[in-house]
């Protein structure tokens, strides 16, 4: 009687390892991944080169050389931060 129990016990185990390699097998070779993955990092902000910034004289306020409004007031080149800044500008230079 007790070896028909010992039999059944290793069958029992075999069944159990079988199926272990059964599983891995078959995780091994699955198209979609085990487990969630984890989310990718954020991607990097670019970073720019330093740019020059120029003073608007009218408002007091600097302006990335590459975005200001540009214009001959007095016989010189200034800088503005927008066209209210640059109308002020030329008309305080028509009045002077």
């Amino acid at each position: 009687m007790i070896r028909v129990l010992l039999r059944v016990l290793q069958f029992l185990l075999w069944l159990l390892v079988l199926r272990f390699v059964v599983r891995t097998v078959a995780r091994a070779f699955s198209p979609g991944p085990a487990r969630p993955r984890a989310a990718a990092p954020p991607p990097r902000p670019q970073v720019r080169a330093p740019e020059d910034l120029v003073l608007d004289r009218v408002c007091h306020t600097y302006v990335p050389r590459s975005h200001a409004l540009v214009d001959r007031v007095g016989g010189r080149e200034e800088h503005f931060c927008s066209p209210a800044c640059r109308d002020k500008a030329l008309a305080a230079d028509r009045v002077a």
